[in-house]
């Protein structure tokens, strides 16, 4: 079941950056007088050349984008997908239930980006809705105008010349990795943590009790446990290795 959809404060993304073509480089070939002879019989050695700083800063690019735990998509206006990372390609697997790599963007995206279009026009708000998978995980999605430095992004019509950025999140991911940070920074027990974990999605301690098979007031003292140790690490800084 499809979520409502919630409209966000943030400030807008200016990424243009991240997307613009790079200019050409040029490059100079060395004059014949300056060649080296080579030694009959020798073959002239090769030495890689150092990347230059165009093609080092599009790397970063590249691996920043591709890093990331969120899903980064690209679109036109026409909702035509110019980009999108790995985490991005296998989050729309998810909402549209297919093993393949998507071609298009699925239903779920299309009606966020249409609302977005229709609704918010000229406001830097994005628009933001979560939805249920085909996997059972919960993926929110969240749009908004792609502001590309230097160019105008209103017509003469008032309408977006921008692209749209959307941003995918696996919620249920995020949770885990969350919980997995508190365990090691407040040095909760396995059971504590997944006791912790259910109460984070909000099941019930009867719920909670029911899925662990333990009793309800054990999933009391876990409870009890994990905020004692959050009080005890209050005020402090504490250094944690991740996984």
């Amino acid at each position: 079941m499809t979520a409502p959809l919630l409209v966000s404060s943030l400030e807008p993304t200016k990424l243009g950056s991240l997307f613009s073509s790079c200019a050409a480089e040029k490059t100079n070939k060395p004059s014949s007088a300056r060649r080296a002879k080579q030694p009959s019989g020798q073959q002239p050695k090769t030495t890689s050349a150092p990347l230059s700083e165009t093609s080092t800063l599009n790397l970063i690019r590249s691996s920043l984008l591709e890093s990331l735990n969120q899903g980064v998509i690209v679109t036109s206006r026409g909702l035509n997908p110019l980009y999108w990372n790995a985490k991005a390609r296998t989050l729309c697997q998810h909402l549209s239930g297919n093993d393949f790599p998507p071609l298009e963007l699925p239903a779920e995206v299309s009606e966020v980006c249409h609302r977005l279009m229709r609704e918010n026009r000229q406001s830097d708000r994005p628009f933001v809705m979560e939805c249920q998978a085909a996997t059972g995980q919960t993926i929110r999605i969240s749009a908004r105008w792609l502001e590309l430095a230097g160019s105008q992004t209103i017509d003469r019509d008032g309408q977006r010349q921008a692209y749209i950025l959307v941003l995918l999140e696996n919620c249920d991911d995020l949770l885990y990795e969350e919980i997995q940070i508190e365990r090691k920074k407040y040095d909760l027990t396995e059971r504590e943590a997944e006791v912790w974990m259910l109460l984070r999605q909000e099941y019930s301690y009867q719920e909670i009790a029911k899925m662990l098979q333990i009793s309800l007031n054990t999933v009391k003292t876990h409870i009890k446990n994990v905020y004692a140790k959050k009080r005890s690490c209050q005020g402090r800084e504490k250094f944690w290795c991740g996984d």
